[in-house]
């Protein structure tokens, strides 16, 4: 396994889980056929959505936000139309009923910002909760209380969704860390019913992004309905839990209530090279709130794939035992090619038969940039980035096909970094 060192990875869109398939061309092809996933209870099919689009520069961090009124299709030049707003920090985020929230860099300091559509559809800078040392996760439990990350503590900050404001904070003195580490801190969150599940980030601070851990992956475990720490649970043998910044709306929860953990490995960091920890789709049972037996690396049968560093980015999962995610298919010569190079592909995963496919007719693109997948509309859109061809695209899939198409391209105005559907 190659030693790579990538030290320009966006560490905010790293996640994981691993896939199988046929060939690295991207025919066209008959659709494979499963039962359709059940539909998110949450979502009312009289309600009528807009969206929001994030776009930024491949090095900076300005851009653009864009709002929309209907689904967008085509060409967009987002710097000329009429509904975009120029940001000054570009992070991604979370959407929850009419706003977005984006991890918005202050002078002097970091924070959250929340943006809402007006009724001309042009984004809008609400209110920010700012931050000392920046975040990276914001999960929202109901219309009141909302939870959100702070790498200048390790306590885990209490928001209100409606006004935006900070009214607590979680006490994790109690918690387990490693303080011999550089780093310590819960860059995921998420909430299963009554308990939030805070992912602890631990190890050498980055560059180079290594997670140290005798222990393996890190779990805390939070009562919401008392706002206390309860315990920490573990699993040996794996690295680097969650994937921040997930869109509200569990997308990793299945209809049991099990929460499908990516865990995402050393990216082939060790200084002992010839024992790697792979990155690994792993279970938390909803009946024991601890990791349960399931374990998944579908990459590694993956024939096309000449990738020995198993990296992957952007879990969803969608109902009915489907999920998706993206591979790696070939190992990076450098630490930059990680995110200057296409080396990734789309794949649906089912983890009831631990087996995937890789979804013909979207290209391989750059992963580790794209950012994270969605399913709006009971369909599936997936970012595609390429840095050779400028291609900054959605493409959209049905659960039920591996056959996927573009829907549109960002022209003008850099990469996508967001995509949300907000209540209209």
């Amino acid at each position: 396994m190659k030693n790579i060192l990538p030290n320009l990875i966006i560490v905010s869109f790293l996640t994981i889980v691993l896939s199988c398939a046929t060939d690295d061309a991207i025919p066209v092809a008959e659709n494979t056929t499963t039962p359709n996933p059940t539909e998110d209870p949450t979502e009312d099919p009289q309600q009528q959505y807009d969206y929001m689009l994030y776009t930024r520069s491949g090095s900076s961090s300005n851009g653009f936000i864009t709002g929309f009124d209907n689904f967008p299709e085509g060409d967009l030049d987002i710097p000329n139309l009429p509904t975009t707003l120029a940001y000054p920090s570009i992070s991604g985020g979370v959407s929850y009923n009419r706003y977005t929230v984006n991890q918005q860099k202050l002078f002097g300091g970091a924070g959250y910002q929340r943006v809402i559509l007006d009724e001309n559809k042009v984004p809008n800078e609400g209110e920010i909760i700012e931050t000392l040392g920046g975040g990276s996760s914001v999960v929202i439990l109901n219309d009141t209380k909302g939870y959100y990350t702070d790498f200048n503590t390790l306590n885990i900050q209490i928001f209100n969704p409606q006004t935006f404001q900070r009214i607590g904070e979680i006490d994790m003195s109690e918690a387990y860390s490693i303080p011999e580490n550089d780093a310590n801190y819960y860059n995921s969150l998420y909430v299963v019913g009554n308990t939030l599940y805070a992912c602890l980030y631990t190890g050498r601070s980055f560059p180079p992004f290594i997670y140290e851990s005798n222990v393996g992956s890190i779990v805390a475990i939070i009562d919401t309905t008392t706002d206390t720490y309860q315990s920490n649970i573990f699993r040996e043998e794996t690295k680097y839990p969650g994937q921040p910044f997930l869109r509200f709306k569990n997308s990793t929860v299945d209809e049991q209530g099990n929460l499908y953990l990516p865990t995402q490995g050393g990216f082939g960091l060790e200084e002992d090279t010839e024992i790697p920890v792979f990155a690994k789709l792993t279970r938390i049972s909803n009946e024991t709130s601890n990791f349960d037996d399931f374990e998944f690396i579908p990459q590694l049968s993956i024939p096309s794939s000449n990738a020995e560093t198993v990296i992957n980015a952007g879990f969803l999962y969608v109902g009915n035992g489907i999920a998706y995610t993206n591979v790696l298919m070939e190992d990076p010569e450098t630490s930059s090619d990680l995110v200057n190079k296409a080396l990734m592909r789309w794949v649906r995963v089912d983890l009831i038969s631990q087996t995937a496919q890789l979804i013909e007719g979207i290209p391989r693109n750059a992963g580790l940039t794209t950012g994270m997948a969605y399913n709006f509309n009971n369909k599936v859109q997936l970012p595609v980035y390429d840095p050779e061809t400028g291609e900054s695209a959605i493409y959209e899939t049905d659960p039920s096909s591996t056959l996927g198409t573009r829907v549109f391209n960002v022209t003008a105005g850099g990469i996508i970094y967001g995509f949300y559907q907000v209540e209209e």
